[in-house]
């Protein structure tokens, strides 16, 4: 990514805007959550959300995989974030982006799904992940048997969403 440069002044309240340009660059939206690190000489801005990092509910996630023998996704708004089907890290595509933001509930559909280089196929069932913040990202249950997979992707739904509005 090439450098974009700006200069900006504080106003008396400590603010200052993001120009437009790195905002479309970076996809930061109206309302998004931003986590603001510094050291003795930078700043940095990061997109923030609650499910980067929470070790908890990837040792959750874990052990529903080891003990249930499923196969899970778990994104937030822009990327996955746990998986032991797809790279974790790898960028959501436009499409799964728009199901994510729009908190999209969808059982038992057979598709093929994408994941930067990795292609998905089965039956899966999607659930959205909501906290007192909003839509905070997705997990995706795939498995064969389509009733058994849904009820296994609203009991991991419950728990992660207790985990995140509880911590």
């Amino acid at each position: 990514m090439k450098n974009v440069n700006f200069v900006k002044n504080i106003d008396n309240l400590g603010r200052i805007v993001i120009p437009m340009d790195i905002r479309r660059k970076l996809q930061i939206n109206t309302g998004d959550v931003l986590s603001i690190t510094c050291n003795d000489k930078d700043i940095t801005l990061t997109k923030y959300s609650n499910l980067d990092n929470n070790y908890k509910i990837i040792e959750i996630l874990k052990s529903f995989i080891e003990i249930f023998n499923l196969k899970v996704i778990l994104t937030n708004k822009e990327c996955v974030i746990y998986s032991n089907l797809v790279n974790i890290g790898t960028k959501l595509n436009n499409s799964m982006k728009l199901l994510v933001r729009n908190g999209t509930n969808i059982k038992s559909q057979s598709n093929e799904m994408i994941f930067g280089e990795n292609k998905v196929k089965g039956i899966y069932n999607m659930l959205p992940i909501v906290t007192s913040e909003g839509i905070e990202g997705s997990i995706i249950v795939f498995g064969d048997i389509s009733e058994k997979g849904y009820e296994m992707c609203t009991f991991l739904n419950k728990i992660i969403m207790l985990e995140l509005n509880i911590s």
